[in-house]
């Protein structure tokens, strides 16, 4: 009973300090900025990213690295482009990309730390020899939640991301299993004026 209502304290508090108009300061993007960021991160495959529910048997590990580059097309929606770089541990192999069309959609505007979703496509090249991948060249699908920490007008910000990063050659060659892996993402974001 009483972690019950620990936790219903918890979220009242949060709901507080998320509704109440003191805590809100003037909007911090709007279609003006401009943005710059990287992020690092380790993923390692799972069968429970969509799309490929259940397909990814192989255990495949990675350490990624995304640079970006982007700008604001409304106060709150964030396009962006996003270089890849996969160096996978676990087999042993490289992957390397561009995210050509990414956006990130953020809920608060006004705030010390602002949750998104995000969502891209784009192009990948992969060493990887795993039953999943059936070629070298591939596509690659980004889906994720995530929270911009410290947001500012014009500076830095810190980016933390949870995504499914799904890659697969969209049927065009073989079984066409593709790889989903859950990733970790941390970085650094520029907003510029």
């Amino acid at each position: 009973m009483a972690r019950c209502l620990l936790s219903g304290l918890r979220v009242l508090a949060v709901t507080a300090l998320l509704a109440d108009p003191g805590v809100a300061q003037q909007l911090l993007f709007d279609s003006d900025s401009r943005t710059r960021g990287l992020s690092f991160g380790w993923g390692h495959s799972w069968s429970a990213g969509v799309p490929g529910y259940g397909k990814t048997q192989s255990d495949i590990q990675s350490v990624a690295f995304h640079p970006q580059m982007g700008w604001f097309v409304t106060s709150r929606l964030e396009l962006y482009g996003e270089g890849t770089l996969l160096v996978h541990i676990q087999p042993a192999a490289i992957s390397g990309g561009l995210a050509g069309v990414a956006g990130r959609y953020h809920f608060r505007n006004d705030r010390h730390w602002t949750p998104y979703l995000s969502a891209g496509a784009g192009l990948l090249w992969t060493s990887l020899e795993v039953k999943e991948i059936d070629r070298v060249f591939n596509f690659q699908l980004l889906l994720g939640i995530g929270v911009r920490v410290f947001p500012k007008k014009r500076g830095a910000s810190w980016i933390f991301e949870f995504r499914n990063f799904h890659i697969s050659n969209a049927g065009t060659a073989g079984e066409n299993l593709g790889v989903n892996s859950a990733t970790i993402l941390a970085g650094v974001a520029w907003i510029l004026r």
